[in-house]
């Protein structure tokens, strides 16, 4: 029993210390297989995730939390993913913006890039492959605070 206790401290620990950093990660989908993958990914990660199913959803949680990526659904209803995505921008915190979508090309993913996207992923997700490219862009979030300090 004491060391299962000591395991639960240590995780504790460890936990708070992932959540002492800036690991915010804002997913705006309806999709629901999306949305369990990546609260799987997110829990393994230590990521916050937050999750919202409309443009104006997002745009609230963005503006009450500290949100340092953005995983925006291209075919997310109700929205254009242009739009969608330069009104997030907008809002008043800079944040890397990932795109998914069920499909890829060279020509979207250049259009991701022009809009100030910092990738585009495959939905379904990838999870080696989504978990590298979150990880990526939150380091470099955290590189951007630290030269703004």
């Amino acid at each position: 029993m004491n060391g299962l206790l000591e395991r639960i401290g240590a995780l504790r620990r460890q936990w708070e210390h992932f959540a002492s950093r800036n690991r915010n990660v804002l997913a705006v989908t309806k999709d629901t297989r999306c949305r369990m993958s990546l609260r799987t990914i997110a829990f393994e990660e230590c990521w916050r995730i937050l999750f919202a199913e409309s443009l104006e959803d997002g745009l609230r949680l963005q503006y009450s939390n500290r949100i340092c990526v953005l995983i925006y659904d291209r075919d997310l209803p109700g929205a254009e993913w242009h739009h969608g995505l330069r009104t997030l921008l907008a809002s008043r915190e800079p944040v890397l913006p990932i795109v998914i979508s069920d499909v890829l090309s060279a020509r979207l993913r250049s259009e991701v890039l022009d809009s100030g996207g910092y990738d585009l992923a495959r939905n379904p997700i990838e999870p080696e492959y989504f978990v590298r490219l979150v990880n990526g862009a939150l380091a470099l979030a955290e590189s951007i605070d630290s030269l703004d300090s």
